[in-house]
């Protein structure tokens, strides 16, 4: 039994992992990568003899610079959806004013769903 073409085809496709690559690949953790950045350094060394395998070092180690909240809270950019926002009556009315008083109930979608013609012979029991 022989492999076909459109097996051995599909073999390359895989995403290449350290399992799957030979013994010295090594595909890394990205920590020394910022989110939408240029590679940064890593953020310490491996350590040969010690308690710990791994040390950070403090110059080597990222920190965010943050503006403070006063300006944060007095910029003019919003989050997708603000907490504090709230619908005005007419706005209300324009999205709620099709709906009954007591929101959508089984009843009232009943009444409003497409129903395709059932012929009467099928209807009755």
């Amino acid at each position: 039994m022989f492999p076909t073409l459109a097996r051995l085809s599909k073999a390359s496709r895989l995403p290449l992992t350290p399992k799957r690559g030979n013994k010295d690949y090594y595909k890394g953790t990205r920590q020394a990568y910022l989110p939408g950045g240029h590679r940064t350094g890593a953020p310490g060394k491996h350590v040969v003899r010690g308690k710990a395998k791994y040390r950070l070092l403090d110059e080597n180690v990222r920190f965010f610079v943050a503006p403070p909240v006063e300006e944060i809270n007095g910029s003019m950019l919003r989050p997708y959806v603000d907490l504090s926002a709230r619908l005005t009556s007419a706005q209300k009315r324009e999205i709620f004013g099709k709906l009954p008083r007591g929101g959508m109930s089984g009843e009232y979608y009943y009444q409003k769903a497409p129903r395709r013609d059932i012929p009467e012979d099928l209807s009755q029991p």
